[in-house]
């Protein structure tokens, strides 16, 4: 249960943070329209996660000491991208942002996780900028 609330509660800073940014339309959606979105359904998949649970009525097998604290760096690394977003820009940050997941998650090779970090960039920029013509902050660079 710890668990699902504490992913309810990340869920309701993702949205709340992304009302700081502009949300645009569902016609025309800003930078702030898809942390919103991704907020509130990971507050709802937690709600019935954390009903799933009650109902269940088994208590919940205690989380590892080493996924407890993947669970806080991965949260404090997305935290700390959301409050560099407008700053550093999308690109930068989604670039810093799945590095650090992938070292929490893992993958000890700075080589592989840089290349996919670079790549999912990419693909972001291309995808969301180019091609779906959605303004996102270009912060330090801009392309």
């Amino acid at each position: 249960m710890p668990a699902a609330i504490a992913l309810f509660a990340f869920g309701a800073v993702t949205a709340l943070l992304s009302l700081l940014l502009h949300l645009g339309t569902l016609r025309a959606p800003d930078s702030g329209f898809f942390p919103l979105v991704l907020g509130v359904m990971l507050m709802a998949l937690a709600a019935l996660h954390g009903v799933q649970l009650y109902l269940a009525k088994a208590p919940a097998a205690p989380a590892a000491e080493g996924s407890a604290r993947q669970v806080v760096l991965f949260v404090g690394a997305v935290a700390l991208a959301t409050a560099l977003f407008d700053t550093l820009g999308y690109t930068l940050v989604s670039f810093l942002l799945m590095l650090g997941l992938l070292q929490v998650l893992g993958v000890r090779k700075w080589y592989v996780s840089g290349g996919i970090a670079l790549v999912s960039a990419a693909a972001a920029q291309v995808v969301f900028v180019h091609w779906l013509k959605i303004p996102l902050p270009e912060g330090l660079l801009s392309f």
